[in-house]
């Protein structure tokens, strides 16, 4: 069981609140434990399209077809060396597909796996034919959620394939630029067009960024005004989805340092300022979001301090009202007290002196707080 430090009520309140507005992590672990029984290759994950898509781009600077329909049976066949191949698969779960086309490809098994798996860690792998590397896409969902999406890649000298989950607008502006002959993209090779690629996903990660940033500008805002449980819940969903991004894009640049870094023969040597430029928009999006997170922390911090501030006006208030009342109660007191003998009790005008004497301890009391600025 984890301890808490009971001299932090904030922590314990916090792990609360993370119960309620932590995203939802699924390690499939089920269907994990059914394919390493099996010793067959099996589709881990959630299944987010009905069927799976194919699409073919074959271009130079000079032609350029597109296949849509059968384009994985066609892939393979068509191979020219003259052109640059991208064939894009929406869905994964469709295993006898995607393992035909490995086939087809001569594709290392351990590679098949990986595309199919898709709660694997980024990672980056080079083989003698093929690099084949995998990231985790980042977009915003609705108002509220991240949807996270695990994009593979295969390079070759001449072709590129990309595994999406699903189907999404990661990459349409490339499909415009393939087809209107816009930039740099048909003119160059199959390591342009992944750089192109990783840099739209990458864009994907500075709007999500963006986006949270000024939910935390709103917060800030709101919380200064008045702070509310509502506010320290959102602050805290915010919190998850800064720290969900920076999980995703720490492996994201640690994959482009190592296909940067590394003398692949499938990046040229006139692509390699590209990746490295990758490489420092994917650090400074780590600093951006952690920017976030500090600013998250210090939020969270003044909202603390500030119901710490109106209990204490609150306490303040009450104690100042009972320090006043505690000599009217005493006098109340000791005139209510049944003694037959007691000296006032026959003077003819004792109730009107109690009653002012009690007025005049409360103004005296009440312009001494003041002064002192207790009230």
């Amino acid at each position: 069981m984890k301890d808490f430090d009971i001299t932090r009520p904030d922590k314990l309140l916090f792990s609360g609140l993370k119960s309620l507005v932590s995203l939802p992590i699924s390690l499939y672990t089920d269907q994990k434990s059914k394919a390493k029984g099996s010793g067959q290759v099996s589709f881990i994950g959630e299944k987010k399209v009905e069927e799976v898509t194919t699409q073919h781009y074959l271009y130079n600077s000079d032609t350029l077809d597109i296949v849509n329909e059968n384009a994985h049976d066609t892939f393979p066949k068509n191979l020219d060396d003259k052109k640059t191949h991208w064939l894009n698969i929406y869905g994964l779960h469709d295993v006898q597909l995607i393992e035909k086309l490995c086939t087809d490809l001569k594709l290392d098994r351990i590679t098949l796996r990986h595309v199919l798996d898709t709660t694997l860690r980024p990672k980056v792998e080079a083989y003698d034919s093929y690099l084949f590397f995998s990231i985790k896409s980042v977009l915003r969902e609705g108002d509220e959620d991240l949807k996270v999406e695990q994009v593979s890649f295969i390079l070759s000298h001449n072709y590129v394939i990309s595994f999406q989950e699903e189907v999404g607008d990661h990459f349409d502006h490339i499909r415009n630029k393939i087809v209107e002959k816009l930039g740099l993209v048909r003119t160059k090779k199959a390591d342009f067009l992944v750089y192109q690629l990783l840099d739209a996903i990458l864009d994907n990660y500075y709007e999500t960024i963006e986006w949270i940033n000024t939910e935390v500008e709103q917060i800030q805002r709101q919380i200064f005004k008045e702070p509310s449980q509502d506010l320290l819940i959102r602050m805290e969903h915010m919190k998850q989805l800064a720290q969900t991004i920076k999980k995703a894009l720490t492996p994201f640049k640690d994959s482009l340092r190592i296909i940067g870094s590394s003398d692949s023969k499938f990046i040229l040597k006139d692509t390699d300022k590209y990746f490295m430029e990758l490489i420092s928009s994917s650090e400074g999006a780590i600093d951006e979001v952690q920017s976030t997170l500090n600013s998250l922390e210090s939020l969270t911090n003044v909202y603390f301090s500030s119901l710490s501030q109106k209990m204490n006006e609150t306490m303040k208030v009450l104690t100042t009202v009972a320090t006043i009342f505690i000599p009217l109660t005493f006098i109340a007191g000791v005139y209510g007290m049944n003694f037959e003998y007691m000296p006032e009790l026959k003077f003819h005008y004792g109730y009107h002196v109690v009653w002012g004497v009690m007025g005049m301890t409360f103004v005296a009391m009440f312009i001494y707080f003041k002064r002192k600025k207790w009230l």
